[in-house]
């Protein structure tokens, strides 16, 4: 399990955007404003660092305030979590705490804490966009979702999720000005540039990708720096039959880690048979680190893509059982040591706004290998949006 961690200190940028949310609010409304939002609770039992099982419930409340005016577009999603038990007990979590999110705001903060629990807020999202029929211009905390693969993305340097996180749909965001020019139907350039933070320990970046659809084959190129490290990038997608071929490959040169590259290919469609009358989604995928690391069970502070073995094989399954409930089933294997990591998943739809999801992880190898840092891990889920 991906360790989770809090920050341990006020923020000014924080209290800025949280005035600003609270002037949106009240001010008179000569644009259109929605308000909406989620609540999470998550309830989950592993074995803790020094191998104690421990149970561990987070809480989290997310306020979105979405609005527009002409061109202009803005949201602000701002954040309670209050997590409580067994992980705050843990050793590492301290650790955890004293690295701070690799962003270059700092807007988030704790507000009470103790050694049972820690309770913190947070902007999730904060950003302004101006957008004409051929431009759109983004300054803020976003989400850049840069990569075609199913499991892995390489080519997401600014973002990227392990895919054995606990919450793999929570990405950090990016502080980042993003222009992006839409020259056809389905063609566009884009630009993006985040500024580095040494307090943060955030390295500027900066990306100009280009994308389109040629033949009915999705195409995207991009070349950057991260630091002092180039990086040039490639990501197709395109039909195979009845399934959809993946390609990613990103090489890096001059960086502190020397060069590498890292690389997936895929395969993933839905078949029907007299067997799965609704479906069964499959996807198949090889993921090549040519910058394999030990894995110190620590959190992870990185622009890429992190892993102790330098082949590694991906599997997802997906059934709709009935309308209302659906299997999930992720299976990854270490193909340069023996390992793997399972991790099944029961959804339900209890109602249109709110799912509930019984989950585990089943991790097994040999000491040294791509999950031997694991333990197993039971959870469910529940999540309510308004």
């Amino acid at each position: 399990m991906a360790m989770l961690k809090t920050p341990c200190k006020s923020s000014f940028c924080l209290k800025f955007f949280l005035n600003f949310f609270i002037w949106l609010l009240i001010a008179p409304q000569t644009q259109a404003i929605e308000i909406s939002g989620s609540y999470r609770n998550l309830l989950f039992q592993h074995k803790s660092s020094i191998n104690q099982t421990v149970t561990t419930d987070l809480n989290r409340f997310r306020l979105n305030l979405d609005g527009n005016h002409k061109a202009w577009q803005w949201r602000l999603s701002y954040d309670h979590e209050l997590l409580y038990g067994g992980v705050v007990r843990d050793p590492i979590f301290a650790i955890a705490q004293q690295i701070p999110d690799a962003t270059w705001l700092d807007i988030n903060a704790n507000i009470a804490a103790s050694s049972a629990f820690n309770w913190q807020h947070s902007v999730y999202r904060g950003w302004l966009a101006y957008q004409t029929d051929a431009w759109q211009v983004t300054i803020g905390r976003q989400r850049l979702a840069w990569g075609s693969g199913r499991i892995w993305n390489p080519t997401d340097r600014f973002n990227p999720v392990q895919v054995t996180a606990l919450e793999v749909d929570q990405k950090l965001g990016v502080d980042t000005a993003y222009i992006t020019h839409s020259y056809s139907d389905f063609g566009s350039l884009q630009w993006v540039a985040t500024p580095g933070s040494f307090k943060q320990n955030a390295q500027r970046k900066w990306a100009l990708r280009w994308q389109d659809t040629i033949a009915q084959t999705d195409m995207a190129l991009w070349l950057g720096e991260i630091g002092q490290e180039r990086i040039l990038a490639i990501d197709v997608t395109g039909n195979l039959g009845d399934a959809a071929g993946r390609l990613e490959w990103q090489q890096s040169w001059h960086g502190t880690q020397g060069n590498f590259g890292q690389l997936t290919l895929g395969l993933d469609g839905t078949w029907v048979s007299e067997l799965f009358p609704e479906g069964l989604y499959l996807a198949a995928e090889y993921f090549y680190n040519g910058l394999a690391q030990p894995n110190t069970g620590l959190p992870l502070q990185t622009s890429m893509l992190h892993s102790s073995s330098a082949q590694l094989l991906g599997i997802l399954a997906g059934y709709d059982l009935t309308p209302l409930w659906r299997m999930e089933l992720t299976w990854l294997l270490d193909l340069n040591k023996t390992s793997w990591f399972m991790a099944p998943n029961l959804r339900w739809s209890a109602s249109e706004n709110m799912e509930v999801s019984c989950f585990a992880q089943f991790p097994s190898g040999n000491t040294g290998s791509e999950f031997s840092a694991f333990n197993d891990l039971l959870g469910i889920n529940l999540e309510y949006y308004f």
